[in-house]
Order: structure tokens, then sequence, then C-alpha cells
């Protein structure tokens, strides 16, 4: 009998597959490289894993410290003048070096990731203190744990972030309600809008669910938030998992088509990104579609659109109509607007204009009556989740994105994600920048504030970075304006 010999895919091919790119279309013209805020960290450089991809260097490239680095801010993918998509193909690699048994080069960001999808797969959303727990004692006994790290700077980090109501003592289950959800109809007066929080926006992104509540009441938009949503899955899904990065989002999004709505607004970058991703995947994978559309309920037949928070706000909202709310214009504020990595990028799946240099928060802090100032940083990397897995490489980024603001005159940092926040607001105060601390506000905040609400109910006093200081000086950090004018008995007074 004539025995034949079955051929193992090429590296490339392989690859080529799974990251739906076209490895040979690369010509090593380094722009990726060049983009990467990381690249100095890597080992390989992102043009070089592209390449070692297709000559088949198989152990270099699953071995390699660049795959576990990367931040995952698509700059790569958004640049690249053949649309390969590296940042996918970085994916796709670190999930194969597990698959084929390969350590980890980083092992405290696999940790990360581990620590991160128990805690998901456990209560169906990320309880962030059990995960930070369950990711000290992993780092602790693969002796990876900077002990001195732990107690000057990640202890009292978590003390504060308790006392100011950011970290929940308990976890949060997702559970649903037995039988269908009843389809919401429209309001005569309010516009009813899918939205979805996220995890953050329930935790450590506290005061920005808070303000995203409160400046939708005082626009008109009816928030409906249904019960039993999940985690999106964020970076450690998508690092680990394609089939479970697809999943979550679709099973949510199932939820909000059970409810008869038609869009759905999520404050959070990560989340927006996710669940924009999870649509783009399917369409082009006839497989994937078919078993998670009978696994998660969701009906790809049926119009669903995802959007952030500044698309609802600048497309549905309009800049008149909030220029309109506007009691106490932000006059004399000079601001930044930084919108990170995720909210444009990577194009083709985000279907932003403007993917280098975005507007639209520009475009709304200046109907608030502020000024938005230019700058050379508005969509670079912060560092993403390796705030917790490689600390000083995130304050190496977000020193490099303070300090531009600080250079250009900004006398706070506005943002609309709870990852940048998190990593310009937390750890602040160890970058020691000249000048002293900058403020980082959410949209939101900035919104309230301009329609007359108070610092405290939009959450600015529970930053870590001091934020009242700038208020008092602006006249900012009086009370709700319009409860005022209520007692006084003020003609035009918001009933």
């Amino acid at each position: 009998m004539e025995l034949r010999t079955i051929e193992r895919p090429s590296l490339a091919a392989l690859v080529a597959e799974r990251a739906a790119t076209n490895v040979y279309a690369c010509y090593q013209c380094k722009r990726c490289t060049s983009g990467c805020p990381l690249s100095p960290h890597f080992d390989l450089a992102p043009h070089q894993i592209v390449r070692a991809v297709q000559l088949g260097r198989r152990a270099e490239v699953l071995g390699s410290e660049g795959i576990w680095l990367c931040a995952s801010c698509q700059a790569c993918t958004a640049r690249c003048p053949q649309q390969v998509d590296v940042a996918r193909m970085i994916e796709v690699l670190r999930i194969m070096s597990r698959e084929e048994g390969v350590a980890p080069a980083v092992p405290q960001v696999h940790l990360f990731s581990v620590a991160a999808l128990r805690s998901i797969r456990a209560f169906g959303r990320l309880y962030e203190l059990g995960f930070l727990g369950e990711l000290y004692l992993r780092l602790l006994l693969a002796r990876l744990l900077d002990l001195r790290q732990l107690v000057t700077e990640d202890l009292p980090l978590a003390f504060r972030l308790l006392g100011v109501g950011k970290l929940r003592l308990l976890p949060t289950v997702a559970r649903l309600r037995r039988g269908r959800p009843g389809v919401v109809r429209a309001h005569p007066v309010r516009l009813p809008i899918g939205y979805y929080p996220g995890c953050a926006l329930h935790g450590t992104a506290l005061d920005y669910g808070m303000s995203t509540r409160l400046v939708a009441g005082e626009l008109g938009l009816d928030l409906i938030e249904p019960e039993g949503w999940v985690c999106c899955g964020t970076s450690p899904a998508h690092t680990t998992d394609h089939r479970l990065a697809t999943r979550l989002p679709l099973k949510n999004l199932a939820l909000y088509q059970a409810m008869g709505l038609e869009c759905v607004m999520m404050p959070c970058a990560s989340c927006y990104l996710r669940s924009r991703t999870a649509l783009y995947d399917i369409e082009r994978e006839p497989e994937l579609k078919g078993a998670l559309s009978a696994e998660t309920g969701f009906d790809p037949e049926r119009s669903v659109r995802v959007e952030h928070l500044l698309e609802t706000l600048e497309g549905r909202v309009g800049l008149q109509r909030i220029a309109a709310r506007v009691r106490r214009p932000l006059e004399g504020l000079r601001v930044v607007c930084y919108y990170g990595c995720l909210l444009t990028r990577p194009p083709l799946v985000v279907q932003q204009p403007h993917p280098e240099y975005p507007r639209s928060m520009d475009r709304i802090v200046e109907a608030l009556g502020a000024e938005p100032l230019d700058w050379s940083y508005k969509t670079e990397c912060c560092g993403g989740s390796l705030g917790l897995s490689e600390t000083g490489m995130a304050l190496e980024l977000v020193g490099r994105i303070l300090r531009d603001a600080r250079a250009v005159g900004a006398e706070a940092v506005v943002v609309a994600c709870p990852l940048c926040h998190a990593n310009l607001d937390m750890r602040q105060h160890q970058l020691k920048l000249e000048g002293g601390a900058l403020p980082v506000l959410y949209v939101t905040e900035l919104l309230g504030l301009a329609f007359g609400l108070g610092p405290a109910e939009l959450g600015l006093t529970r930053h870590l970075t001091d934020t009242m200081a700038l208020l008092r000086a602006k006249d900012l950090a009086a009370e709700d304006v319009t409860r005022v004018a209520v007692q006084a008995g003020a003609p035009g007074a918001r009933g």
C-alpha cells in the first residue's frame, strides 16, 4: 500500500486563513513599525513579525515577545498601504502559540487574560475586584509580582477606588428574566435608544455612567438597558478565542433585537469596537455566522446599528440641540480631545470618516463654549490593558500624551472611553508632570457642567486626579444652577 504524506499547511497559509488577510501583500515598507507606539520594546518589530510569518519561522514568531506586548491599538492595520491586517495577525499568532503549547514570552500578559476570562465566565461580567485579586495571586505564584509596586502603588490605588465607590465589593451577575423582554414602544417626546454600558460603567467608570445618564435625560434620550447583558469580552477574549470574542457581543445584540431596538449606543470604545468587529466578522465568515446566530439568537438579517456615544450625540441629537441646552457656557476653558485608538480604528470596521484626525468630540466641545486645541496625540494609544500587566510601558505612553497636551496649553484632557480615562487619571501622580497634574474629564461630564449640573452628581468628585481646582478657577464648581434657580423661583427655570 502506498503511503501518502499529508503536508502541513505553511505558517503563512494558516495565519492568512485565520486572520482573513493576505500575508504576502506585505512588501516591508515598515509603516506598521513606525506607527507602533510600543515597537521599541518588541524583540520582533511588527514588520519583522509579518516577515517571519512569510518565511515560515514558526518557533521564532510564536515565541516572540512582540505578539504579547501588542496593545491592539490597530495603528499597524489602519496605516498599512496594502491593507494587511497586522493587528489581527498578531492576535492569531498569540492564539496559535497557546494552542501549540508555546510558553508565553510575556507571561504576565497571558495571566491577565486568564484571570479576566475566569471572571467573565463565572459572572457574565467582569468582577473587577475579584479579577484583580486573582491576577495578583497568579503573578505571586509565578514569581512575577512586583511587591514594591504592589505595596507602594497598587494597594493604595485600590483603597482609593474603594473609597470613591469605583470598586464593587461584590460581583454583579448577569441574569435574564424568564420570558422574552418586552418590545420598546416609541415615546411621544423622548427618543428611545438601546444602551449598553459595559462592565466599566458599573464599576471603575461609575462617573462616566452617572454623567451619561444625566446628560441623556437633558437631551431627551431614553436609554434602554436590558437585563442580562454580558461582558463584550474586551482584550482578553479577542486575543485568546476568536469564537468567544464574537459570541459575547452577538449575545448582547440579540437582547436589543428582541426589544425591537435598531440602534445600540455604547459609551465604551472597547465595547463599541468589539461589537462592530463581531458584526464585521460574521459577514465574512459564513460558518461562524450560522453557528453563532443559532447559539445566541442573533438574527443577522435584522439591521442593528452599533453607535458610540459621540456618534449618537452628534448624529442623532445634533450640535444645535446640544448648544441650545447650554446654561453655563464653558468660555475660557482650553482642552484637548483625546479619542484614543479604538474609536476610529481599524477604518474598515468602524467606518469613521477621519480615522487619523477625528473632529466629532471637538465639535461637541465647541458647542459648549470651550476651546478644543489642535495637538499631536489625539489618536495615540494609552497602553490599554497593559496598564495592569506592563504598568511601566503604559505609563510611558500616558506620559507622552499628557506632556503634549500640556505643551499646547491644555487645561484638561477630554475623553470618551473608560479605559483611556483609567490610564490617564488613576496613575497620573506617578508621572510627576512638570506644571502639576492635568485633569481628565469625560465628555459627558463636560456636557453636564455646561448644562448646569453639579460636579458631584456628574461624578467629578470621584476622579483620582483632582478636577475641582480647575472647576473652581473656571467658576464651574457650583451646584446645579437650574436647581438653584428653581429654589429661588427664577423665571425660565427647568421644571
